[in-house]
């Protein structure tokens, strides 16, 4: 496991959870400012002070992070076998990670694969390890074909790996 967490990995974790910059901010006794600048890239030593705190916290919430370019939700056993079976699928999680590594909103999401923005907001109110299941499965299948577009890949039903994406962005700097 990493032992650094970086600004897309906080962004990304702070959102599947549903918390404002303000509740990060709090946890760590800093300035909501402060929280705003990092998941920004727009500080030097905040996460290598903090990080240990970060892990610490996200872990408690199922969110582990293997190495600088993965976000995993990570359940006990005896529920995982409840989950169906990876199924080229995309789950609530990874929809919502997904979204915030691109840091693009619903509206912005659901414009790309011409959709409703209600089908978005739906998907994101289920539970992480729900699959997004719309009436018209294509939803889907365009869904993750825009974040392989943008080199986002999904290994299992709960992980989300974006080295691709990290290598592209920081190219085109």
């Amino acid at each position: 496991m990493t032992k650094y967490i970086t600004y897309i990995q906080l962004r990304a974790a702070r959102h599947v959870l549903n918390l404002g910059v303000r509740d990060i901010a709090k946890i760590l006794k800093v300035s909501k400012a402060t929280i705003s600048k990092t998941e920004l890239g727009k500080t030097r030593d905040f996460l290598y002070k903090h990080s240990a705190a970060l892990l610490e916290f996200f872990e408690h919430h199922n969110i582990f992070f293997s190495n600088e370019y993965i976000i995993r939700y990570h359940i006990n056993s005896e529920i995982i076998d409840k989950i169906p079976k990876y199924n080229y699928g995309l789950t609530r999680f990874q929809l919502r990670a997904a979204r915030y590594i691109l840091n693009i909103n619903q509206t912005e999401l659901a414009n790309i694969i011409n959709v409703d923005k209600g089908i978005i907001t739906r998907a994101e109110q289920l539970q992480n390890t729900d699959f997004i299941n719309p009436q018209d499965y294509s939803i889907v299948l365009k869904l993750i074909n825009i974040f392989h577009e943008r080199n986002i890949e999904f290994p299992d039903q709960l992980s989300v790996f974006y080295k691709k994406y990290m290598d592209n962005t920081s190219n085109k700097r």
